[in-house]
């Protein structure tokens, strides 16, 4: 793993500059290449070919094309054999110069061949364009600024090294903004900065320099790859295929030439990659848990799952301070985010990058297999999508504890989940409509007390020509919620801690098989994930199996009785909030205020405001340097 950064210029100051912010990313080395068209940069993590032939930038036999690469690429030796016989000479056993060789044979079609994560950045000298790649699911980030007034390209594995190049106007993405306050991420390709975006899952950016700036094809987007409309095939044994397939995965994900661990939690998605490697590894698998206090505490799951694998196991306890460990998260991750589960996987990749150098973990299964619980709900729900929509209104006087066992939220949803609910009920035969409201942090109320509003822009990514609801929301989810909320932490957290995390379940063999399995093989008499657990029945314990799983729950009431409601009162002042402009403050303070009526809700919204404010004092106010790694709370506030 690395980081790949560049722009359409020559400057190799600006090159070591962003090398320097991405050092974390990869701390065995560094290369630049330039000419007078482009600059590319490179940090290195040294994974597969430790020696110095493994040094990026790459280039092929006569520097007509340069590479620098993100990633790792599965079936390189397969590739690298069929290139052989094709006449293509190598000069090292890298996964990286497969891709270079393979440009020189099948083009940017190369991509479509590729088995793997990646994002890399290649210049063809011949036919003067630049292409940037990013990976079918997202694994790997890339962002880019564009200006054609300027004539101004740059990109990068992370926005702090785009922000580095002086170009980009601190200004915030209101649509970014006003999406992230609904649903704690930022779907599409937008970022937190209004010039900066995101390549896509799936998409190549070209940077063609034969043509006029004020051509539109002078950048312009190619998508190479999509999740495909499901077919009506029927399998013989659909456990069997994705034991198969899931076993090929994590046997191709346990080669490399440093240390592999896995990550390790009590439910069934890590359970079966570590059964699966403990059959592939001929010694003990690192496995790596974290956990809270003994009311938050699932190390015990854990712990037997090691036992029954005999794996070489690492637990941790998280104690400290939340909200010191805050502006350190917010600055690797360049965007805020909503989710709490940063503080422990940032703990864990810390953890683990003690002893290893590569992480395999769950991350993809849900979406693929249909494991939130949203689903089952969704499904359920939908069965009453005539009901007529007064009894939105009904539900408000439904009492707490009975809609608390319905949408099985683990604490109570209070006064605000039933506002929540209401909404629901009033919008349940609008398929992306209704998915928004359960899912969304924020009432329809709320929302009105927000001095802005956005187009959320709900219809795009929901296919209704996929004929099964299950399918619709499986599809959504992977091409909002994985890339940019559950993968995007996944990858800055690990590379905050200089490892290299790799996801099984994201295999897009396996993906593609599974989304053509009927949703009654995912989701069936209230259990989820029937097809997977059936696949892995045979060497998983019972107890793990069949076991429900339940959400990966964290003290947010304890941080907040302890830290985070006094955080909140010294960040959303009057002054600041008005000065702002985005907030109200009487509805910003009615969530400390109003707290215990509905602690779920309220904890979730305060956890997303705050890092929303961190960030803005850290990258747009810039009461902190954003480059310098010792930020300091107290700074900040």
């Amino acid at each position: 793993m690395c980081s790949i950064s560049g722009f359409n210029w020559d400057d190799k100051n600006l090159a070591r500059e962003m090398n320097h912010c991405l050092k974390h990313r990869g701390p065995d080395g560094s290369g630049i290449f330039n000419d007078s068209n482009v600059t590319l940069g490179h940090t290195r993590l040294s994974i597969i070919d430790l020696s110095n032939d493994g040094s990026q930038p790459m280039t092929n036999e006569d520097s007509s094309v340069w590479i620098s690469f993100n990633g790792e690429i599965y079936n390189y030796k397969k590739l690298k054999k069929d290139l052989i016989s094709k006449g293509h000479r190598f000069k090292s056993n890298t996964d990286t110069e497969v891709i270079v060789h393979g440009y020189e044979e099948w083009g940017i079609g190369v991509v479509n061949k590729l088995n793997g994560m990646f994002a890399f950045a290649l210049y063809d000298g011949v036919q003067k364009k630049l292409f940037v790649v990013r990976d079918r699911f997202g694994i790997k980030g890339v962002y880019y600024y564009w200006n054609p007034d300027e004539n101004k390209f740059v990109f990068a594995s992370e926005i702090k090294a785009i922000l580095c190049s002086g170009l980009v106007e601190r200004k915030v993405d209101l649509k970014a903004a006003y999406n992230y306050l609904n649903l704690r991420y930022v779907p599409f390709d937008n970022t937190f900065f209004e010039d900066v975006k995101k390549v896509l899952p799936g998409e190549v950016l070209i940077y063609d320099y034969t043509k006029s700036v004020d051509d539109n094809e002078k950048l312009k987007i190619v998508k190479f790859w999509d999740l495909a409309k499901p077919n009506k095939t029927n399998y013989f044994d659909v456990a069997t295929s994705v034991h198969d397939l899931l076993n090929e995965s994590v046997k191709k994900r346990l080669v490399a030439d440093v240390p592999v661990g896995v990550y390790l939690s009590g439910g069934v998605d890590s359970a079966s990659i570590v059964a699966l490697a403990s059959k592939v590894k001929q010694e003990k698998v690192n496995t790596f848990t974290v956990g809270f206090d003994s009311s938050f505490d699932e190390t015990k799951k854990a712990k037997t799952i090691s036992e029954h694998f005999g794996t070489n196991h690492q637990e941790k306890i998280i104690e400290g301070s939340v909200s010191k460990l805050l502006p350190k998260l917010i600055y690797h991750m360049d965007m805020p985010h909503g989710d709490p589960v940063i503080i422990p996987m940032f703990h864990l990749s810390k953890m683990a990058s003690s002893k290893v150098k590569v992480v395999l973990s769950g991350e993809g299964a849900d979406e693929v297999f249909g494991g939130y619980v949203q689903y089952k709900k969704m499904l359920q729900l939908r069965k009453m999508k005539f009901m007529p929509k007064f009894m939105g209104r009904v539900a408000q006087r439904v009492p707490v504890k009975i809609l608390d066992k319905f949408f099985d939220y683990p604490a109570s949803i209070g006064n605000k989940g039933r506002e929540k609910i209401s909404d629901l009920f009033e919008n349940l035969k609008d398929g992306p409509k209704s998915f928004f409201n359960l899912t969304s942090i924020q009432s329809n109320k709320d929302r009105e007390m927000m001095k802005f509003k956005e187009d959320l822009n709900l219809n795009k990514d929901w296919q209704v020509r996929r004929e099964d609801y299950l399918s619709r929301m499986l599809y959504y989810d992977t091409k909002r919620w994985l890339a940019n909320y559950v993968l995007f932490v996944n990858d800055r957290m690990t590379m905050a801690n200089s490892i290299e995390g790799r996801v099984p379940f994201l295999d897009h063999k396996l993906v593609e098989f599974c989304n053509n399995v009927s949703s009654s093989a995912k989701i069936a008499r209230g259990a989820n994930k029937v097809v997977l657990r059936q696949a892995m029945s045979k060497i998983l314990p019972p107890s793990i199996g069949s076991t429900k799983k339940h959400a990966f729950l964290m003290p947010l009431d304890k941080w907040y009785r302890d830290e985070l409601k006094d955080l909140a009162r010294n960040l959303f002042t009057k002054e600041s909030v008005s000065r702002r402009g985005y907030f109200d403050y009487g509805h910003v303070s009615k969530i400390w205020e109003n707290y215990n009526k509905s602690k779920l809700i309220y904890g979730k919204q305060l956890f997303t405001m705050i890092n929303f404010e961190l960030w803005h004092r850290m990258f747009i106010d810039r009461q902190d340097d954003s480059c310098v790694m010792n930020l300091d709370i107290d700074r900040l506030v």
